[in-house]
């Protein structure tokens, strides 16, 4: 195992930039948010300064309103897009996208704190964590429920997701922005990332984020992963200011309990038995049977015995029969597809989210599938094949991470 460590290791050093972790060296050659936040998980094991310092850089590219950006540009790249020009954010906060991702650095920083301790750096960020936090609640809740809706597939971190084809299919794409794309360069094979369809809405939306002011545009869906990731975070938040005595400058309790509450209130659906994503433009509920109706499981206020019971249920009948759980979609789903981003492979960063829930025996699987198949971006969920990118930082991280908790 000590070897498997150093491998895990040496992903983080390859990858390093000094002040912050790119995800893959050339599919993703910035800083992108939640796997910056799973990058600290990582580094905490290996180097908890250097695990500090990528915190600190996550922070200082945050916006005025509180949000994240989801891409820092910080070196430019030819083997990415779409890079900083085109998010149009050069009278904001340039060289950032103007979207923000899954809200994990809190949970990253109470992961640091809980190996290394706590310290006056750590403390000295809590009000940009509350910030970031306070940006969803005050800019991601159009309905006034008290969840979170995301306002671009991107945000979500789960980019092509079948959550989003019916409000992502009223995009008009018939006279999009001019891009060329890059990733389907890396990568050599098209069937592993989304499609060019797909690209077309994407960039429409990133235009009209631009044209309304940078707030949501014209495409929001109430999503139970990202209410969930923030409750959890709120939570994390909360210990980390106990922790440091600053407990009083911020609400993060109070505000993961408001969260829990909403999410079970207005996206739960009894009758499928899992939490349910909501297309705001239609008034609709989408039940498309995807790992995201099942993250609640991580922030556990929000389920009670009743319904944890149905979500592990749904969970053994429909994502663990696969050779190598947890798929990103239901494999019975007309739309799943194990080799395609996010409409079917597994996904490390899942899984470590599902651990607490699942318990050893997925994250015992988890690690021997990064041991057997490499640091790819995600895996095939049946062969195991490793796909997407390669050398992939959050794959390094989470399991390194699993492996000093106790696992493999």
């Amino acid at each position: 195992m000590t070897d498997f460590r150093s491998a895990c290791e040496a992903i983080l050093r390859k990858n390093d930039r000094g002040a912050y972790t790119v995800p893959s060296p050339r599919l993703y050659p910035h800083q992108w948010a939640w796997d910056s936040a799973f990058a600290v998980i990582g580094w905490t094991h290996v180097d908890p300064k250097r695990a500090l310092t990528e915190l600190q850089t996550l922070m200082a590219g945050q916006w005025r309103d509180g949000r994240v950006p989801h891409i820092q540009f910080h070196l430019e790249s030819a083997d990415y897009f779409p890079g900083p020009d085109f998010w149009e954010t050069a009278s904001r906060t340039p060289r950032t996208s103007t979207i923000t991702q899954p809200p994990v650095w809190a949970t990253a920083a109470r992961r640091l704190v809980e190996v290394a301790g706590p310290s006056p750096e750590i403390a000295a960020l809590v009000p940009a964590f509350d910030a970031s936090h306070r940006f969803f609640h005050a800019m991601r809740d159009p309905l006034g429920w008290g969840a979170v809706a995301i306002v671009h597939p991107w945000e979500s971190g789960l980019d092509n997701c079948p959550a989003w084809d019916v409000p992502m299919a009223r995009i008009d794409i018939t006279n999009p922005p001019p891009f060329r794309r890059k990733d389907t360069e890396v990568v050599g094979d098209a069937s592993m990332r989304p499609t060019e369809d797909d690209y077309k809405r994407y960039a429409v939306l990133v235009k009209e984020i631009a044209k309304d002011d940078f707030g949501a545009g014209n495409f929001a869906v109430y999503d139970p992963l990202m209410t969930a990731i923030l409750a959890r975070a709120e939570t994390d938040l909360a210990w980390i200011a106990a922790q440091h005595d600053v407990a009083s400058e911020t609400r993060a309790g109070e505000r993961a309990t408001a969260l829990e509450a909403a999410l079970v209130e207005n996206l739960w659906d009894d009758d499928v038995g899992r939490f349910v994503y909501y297309d705001v433009g239609s008034r609709e509920r989408i039940t498309a049977d995807v790992i995201g109706c099942y993250v609640p499981l991580w922030c556990r206020g929000a389920v009670d015995a009743d319904k944890r019971g149905r979500l592990l249920e749904g969970l053994r009948e429909r994502y663990l029969t696969s050779a190598w759980p947890v798929p990103s979609t239901a494999p019975a789903e007309p739309t799943f597809d194990p080799r395609r981003y996010w409409r079917g492979p597994t996904w490390i960063n899942i899984n470590w989210l599902l651990v607490d829930a699942l318990g050893e025996e997925l994250a015992k699987r988890t690690v021997e599938l990064v041991r057997t198949s490499g640091f790819r971006e995600y895996f095939h969920p049946e062969t195991g094949e490793g796909l997407g990118g390669e050398d992939f930082m959050w794959t390094a991280a989470l399991a390194l991470d699993l492996v000093e908790r106790g696992f493999g």
